[in-house]
């Protein structure tokens, strides 16, 4: 009867279980930890930088993949909504995001 489960034992397949195709692993969703320490590193400017990105739905990425003369057009666009922003926040905190 061992014999019988230590063949059976055989027949699972090899490799990572969360990997969708052999040598491929799947990507790994970042824990709620993770990504509170990724965005709690960053500092004001660089938190209303990404708000300005995410809502002209631009990523990183994207940017670095423009042309010279459409990166500096969209970064001229993120400075002048920067400085909106902190012109017009003169009250202590205006700068904290407080849709949460």
């Amino acid at each position: 009867m061992a014999l019988s489960v230590i063949s059976s034992m055989r027949s699972f397949p090899l490799g990572d279980p969360l990997s969708s195709k052999v040598g491929n692993p799947a990507p790994l969703k970042k824990s709620a930890e993770e990504e509170f320490l990724e965005i709690a590193r960053k500092s004001p400017l660089e938190r209303l930088r990404d708000k300005i990105l995410e809502d002209m739905k631009v990523s990183e990425s994207d940017l670095a993949a423009m042309k010279p003369e459409e990166r500096q057009a969209v970064e001229d666009e993120i400075k002048r909504r920067m400085m909106e922003a902190l012109q017009g926040s003169s009250e202590a905190g205006a700068m904290v995001d407080k849709t949460a």
